[in-house]
Parts: C-alpha cells; sequence; structure tokens
C-alpha cells in the first residue's frame, strides 16, 4: 500500500471479492518509498550524524506518560512545504501493544507564527502515512525523496491544509525512524497508538497555539491506523477531543486478504503479504514463523524485509521470481493462528464513535473498491458507525487523496465547526 504519487453499490459476495482482488493483481504493490536505504541530512544544519543522534533515545529511557514528548528540533528547508510553515522532528514516549515504554518519531508542521492563530488555537490534523517501508530508514521524518524523486512524504494537499488554518502531527510508526525491531506492519493497535500519542506531543510542543480539536486521516496503510486509532481512542487516549476520522482507500478486510495468502491468487500482493505476515511472527509470541514460512520464504523476510523500504522489497520480489507457494507453507492461509490475528487486525470490531468519512478512488488497482464497500456496507453501518462513503470516479490510488483533498478539507472544516455530520449509511 504505497504513498500516493503527485497527481498528474452494493455489497460484493465474499467468492466474488476474491476473484476482483486476484484479477487486479494486487494487493500491495509497495512499489515507491518515501525513504532511501540511508537516512540523508535533509533539513539539517549539521550532518547526517546529528539526524541519526536525534532518533537515539536516552538510555535508559525515563519512564513517562505515553505521548511526552522527548526532544524536537526544527527542521529547515524542507521540499513540498508551504513557504513560512515550520517543520519539527519530534521524538516522544509511545507504547507497545503490550504497554511497554518506547521511544517512537514523527514530525510536525504549523502555518507561519506570523499567521492568525484563532481564539482557542489551531485545530489538529493526525496524519497517518500509507506504506513507507518496513526498516528504522523508512521514517517519513527523515525527510528524503522516494525512490521515484517525488520528494519526501508529507501529507498530501498539504497547502490547502495549511491554508486552512490546521496544524499536522505525523507519526513514523514503532520501527520506523526509531529503531525498535521489525515495524509491526498492519498490526492495527500499534499503529493507533502511535498516532494518537504523536498528537498527545504535537500538543506538548504547541501548547499555546493548538486547540484540543483532533481530526485523524490516513490513506492506505495509514487508513487502517487511522481507523484503529478512532476506534481506539475513548479508552487509549481520552484526554485528546477527536471530531473525526477520515481514512482514504483504507487498508480493510485482512482476513480476506490472508485467506489465499500462500495460493496463486495471492501472487500479485506478495509485497503486501511477505511484510505482514514476517511482520505479525515477530509482533505475536504465539505465531513462529516455521507456521507460516518456509525456509526459502524465512531468509528473503529476514534479508529484505527487516532492511528495506517498499521499493527494494517490492524490487527484489520481482527480481527474484517470488511465488506464495515457494514463500509460505500450504497449510498458512487456513492456520487458525493466522486467522486470528489477520480478524485481530481486521478494522471494525469496535464502534466508532464520532463521524467518519471514507474516500475511494474507482480505478483504484491497489485497495480494490468492492474491498472498502464491504467494509463501509458490511461491517460499518451494521455497527452503527456515522459514515459518509465518498466514491471518486476515476481516482486511482494514488490520487484520490489529492482528488478528494477540498472535500475532505470542508468535511473537516464542518467537524471543527460543529456542524451535524451526515451518514450514507442505510
Amino acid at each position: 500500500m504505497p504513498r500516493p504519487a503527485p497527481r498528474t453499490g452494493r455489497l460484493r459476495p465474499f467468492t466474488l471479492l476474491l476473484s476482483t482482488i486476484a484479477a487486479a493483481g494486487l494487493l500491495a504493490s509497495c512499489s515507491t518509498s518515501s525513504a532511501s536505504s540511508s537516512p540523508t541530512t535533509s533539513g539539517t544544519q549539521s550532518g547526517a550524524s546529528t539526524v541519526a543522534d536525534f532518533y537515539t533515545p536516552p538510555q535508559p529511557l525515563p519512564k513517562a506518560a505515553p505521548g511526552t514528548l522527548i526532544r524536537s528540533t526544527v527542521v529547515h528547508q524542507v521540499p513540498g512545504v508551504p513557504q513560512g510553515a515550520v517543520v519539527w522532528r519530534i521524538l516522544f514516549h509511545s507504547t507497545t501493544i503490550t504497554g511497554a515504554d518506547q521511544a517512537e518519531s514523527g514530525y510536525v508542521i504549523a502555518p507561519s507564527s506570523g499567521d492568525h492563530v484563532p481564539s482557542g488555537g489551531r485545530p489538529v490534523i493526525a496524519w497517518a502515512h500509507g506504506t513507507s517501508g518496513f526498516a528504522a530508514p523508512c521514517a517519513p521524518s527523515l525527510f528524503t525523496s522516494s525512490g521515484g524523486g517525488t520528494g519526501p512524504y508529507l501529507l498530501p494537499g498539504l497547502d490547502q491544509y495549511m491554508s486552512a488554518g490546521y496544524v499536522v502531527a505525523a507519526a513514523d510508526y514503532q520501527g520506523l525512524g526509531v529503531s525498535a525491531g521489525v515495524h509491526p506492519y498492519l498490526v492495527g493497535s500499534s499503529e493507533g497508538r502511535a498516532v494518537l500519542d504523536a498528537t498527545r506531543a504535537t500538543r506538548h510542543l504547541l501548547a499555546s497555539t493548538t486547540a484540543n480539536k483532533i481530526l485523524i486521516y490516513g490513506h492506505s496503510q495509514g487508513g487502517h491506523a487511522a481507523l484503529f486509532a478512532g476506534e481506539m481512542a475513548p479508552t487509549y487516549a481520552p484526554d485528546l477531543n477527536v471530531l473525526g476520522v477520515v481514512a482514504a482507500a483504507p487498508a480493510t478486510g485482512l482476513s480476506t486478504l490472508i485467506s489465499i495468502i500462500g495460493t496463486p491468487a495471492g501472487t500479485g500482493f506478495l509485497p503486501f503479504s511477505i511484510p505482514t505476515a514476517w511482520s505479525w511472527t515477530q509482533t505475536y509470541s504465539d505465531l513462529p514463523a516455521t507456521e507460516v514460512f518456509t525456509p526459502a520464504g524465512r531468509a528473503f523476510a529476514q534479508a529484505e524485509v527487516t532492511n528495506g523500504c517498499s521499493e527494494q522489497v517490492s524490487t527484489a520480489i520481482a527480481e527474484k521470481k517470488l511465488t506464495p507457494q515457494g514463500m509460505f507453507v500450504a497449510t498458512a492461509e487456513t492456520d487458525p493462528v493466522v486467522m486470528e490475528h489477520a480478524k485481530r487486525n481486521d478494522p471494525g470490531s469496535v464502534r466508532t464513535t464520532v463521524p467518519m468519512l471514507i474516500v475511494q478512488g474507482s480505478a483504484d488497482q491497489t485497495v480494490p473498491p468492492p474491498l472498502t464497500d464491504a467494509f463501509v456496507q458490511g461491517i460499518a453501518c451494521p455497527a452503527g458507525d456515522q459514515v459518509n462513503y465518498i466514491r471518486e470516479p476515476g481516482a486511482t490510488h494514488g490520487s484520490v487523496v489529492f482528488v478528494a483533498a477540498p472535500a475532505i478539507a470542508s468535511w473537516m472544516n464542518m467537524r471543527v465547526a460543529g456542524e451535524a455530520a451526515t451518514s450514507t449509511c442505510p
């Protein structure tokens, strides 16, 4: 589920959904990354060593509440940031899925200090990025260019949100930026904690100019993170006043996708299934890698996923002509432990108490529209969630966040203004 590229109905039965996925040749072709294989000096005055030092947390890490700011530094000359806006790189306390205290990283972008600050402060967008990779050098807060040279991975349409007066709080996620073992890829409770704690840290950093008015927004993997953050906020971060959740082309239906992980139908989404399965075997103690991967699969995942960003992993899979049958044991897709974790990481098991905006491009070949249809119409609406579902005709996985930016900003503005949200659920 790659980062977005710059801009240049009815619920389907289960079998039709799977055939659509297979026909698309997908699912998450992580073909671009937001970081090179090593940190650069982008946005620093004193070189790569300063950047590396920033991501090294104090040892031992002093105990502090989740969201407590450890350190911050202003970053200059980040490409793609509107003139006058101020950028910080941040390090903050968060927690693992077992509740252990740990340091994580991210970034903050605020409008120019000369801009008018509304009474009560600026609202905050808690931004959750799509797949950038699976290792520390893949963190968006490094502000490195992607393999395609398109610049750092920032909130798409950033200028529109800056003009509207929002502050952006962006988490890197566990294991990206700060080295903390494997990144728990598509582990919803890990992503959700990172998003919420980066937002808390942002409010510590800008206490005098931010309002406790939070809009959670994510795309692709970040859509998955945003949905989980919205579900978790009332219990994990009750101090945050979350007004709504926006998910663009979110990763949903993981249990559906895992069911074809080791079959020929799963060939097209090995860049999704290999990192997902590997991170789960490294995250969950009841899921050893030998139960999921063949010896060749384990060797590949250990060598590539643990060290690579999206582009490197996808390229390696293509060059080696890997197959699902060569990577996964024959029983992987029917393993009850695998399926239990897949269901645990399906968003929608908990009702979201705030309004949601779900955006999907009709021409998306990475997250198929039927998958999002199934989440909205088969899970979120029946659960009682208040969902406004927008289908953008002709929009792709990468372009949907740019095409829909005006609608997203308008929806956010209405939540900040206290206007009642509408729902497209029956």
